[in-house]
């Protein structure tokens, strides 16, 4: 038993750095307890059912798993590419909530999830059939417990937080979206394009990409008709 403790354990925390990642930057935008319920619960059942669901394909057919990958990484990619085209057009607006897109994160943040229950099958050998299931719901649960404590030191964060004048973009804004895309961009380059690649550079390119845009929006269009002066 103990040793199942320990395997949900080291298996919780690896599949939940990413969910802690994100719960820490997007601290400042959970302001309600709807949000906080809704972005808690989402993490923790697709860090309890995505598992079970690999684990399943694994168990019944392990050819299934390489059909499935490339469409995985799409379907990661287009999740966050609405969802922070989303937020850069209400950068602004600090009031807007939207469940589609906190349901689009929660997908996002949770694919890698989903390529931990193969690795599991392989674990669980020579464990009780109990055992099994009821790892799944303890890996959920360490989650939950490793979001929360990220939700938690956000939040302490945010009250020390402080704008640096020199930088043409709000700093907040910029982080959320730069986590956020990196998990999009590496699971296209990842799943879809089987590219071996190192997540700074991909954390970097997503850096710049975002920054460009936060710029982008700071800068008046100059294609719209200028108003007319008072004569």
């Amino acid at each position: 038993m103990i040793e199942m403790f320990l395997a949900c354990l080291l298996m919780g925390l690896g599949i939940g750095i990413d969910v802690a990642l994100a719960t820490f930057i997007r601290a400042s935008s959970m302001t309600d307890t709807k949000t906080i319920a809704l972005w808690l619960l989402g993490v923790t059942l697709t860090h309890t059912l995505f598992p079970m669901a690999g684990y399943l394909i694994a168990y019944f057919s392990i050819s299934i798993q390489p059909v499935i990958t490339p469409f995985v990484g799409v379907l990661a990619f287009l999740f966050i590419a609405y969802f922070v085209k989303d937020e850069l057009l209400t950068i602004n607006d600090q009031t807007a909530q939207n469940v589609m897109v906190n349901f689009a994160l929660i997908l996002a943040v949770s694919w890698d999830a989903l390529w931990s229950g193969p690795a599991k099958s392989a674990q669980v050998i020579d464990w009780p059939e109990y055992w099994v299931w009821i790892s799944f719901l303890i890996v959920g649960l360490v989650v939950l417990i490793f979001a929360g404590f990220s939700l938690w030191l956000g939040k302490i964060a945010q009250k020390s937080y402080t704008k640096i004048s020199w930088i043409p973009f709000e700093l907040g804004p910029w982080l959320q979206l730069t986590v956020v895309s990196y998990f999009g961009l590496l699971a296209l380059l990842r799943y879809t394009f089987q590219l071996e690649v190192v997540e700074w550079h991909v954390l970097l390119a997503s850096a710049f990409i975002i920054a460009m845009c936060l710029i982008r929006l700071r800068i008046p269009n100059i294609s719209s008709p200028k108003s007319e002066l008072p004569i």
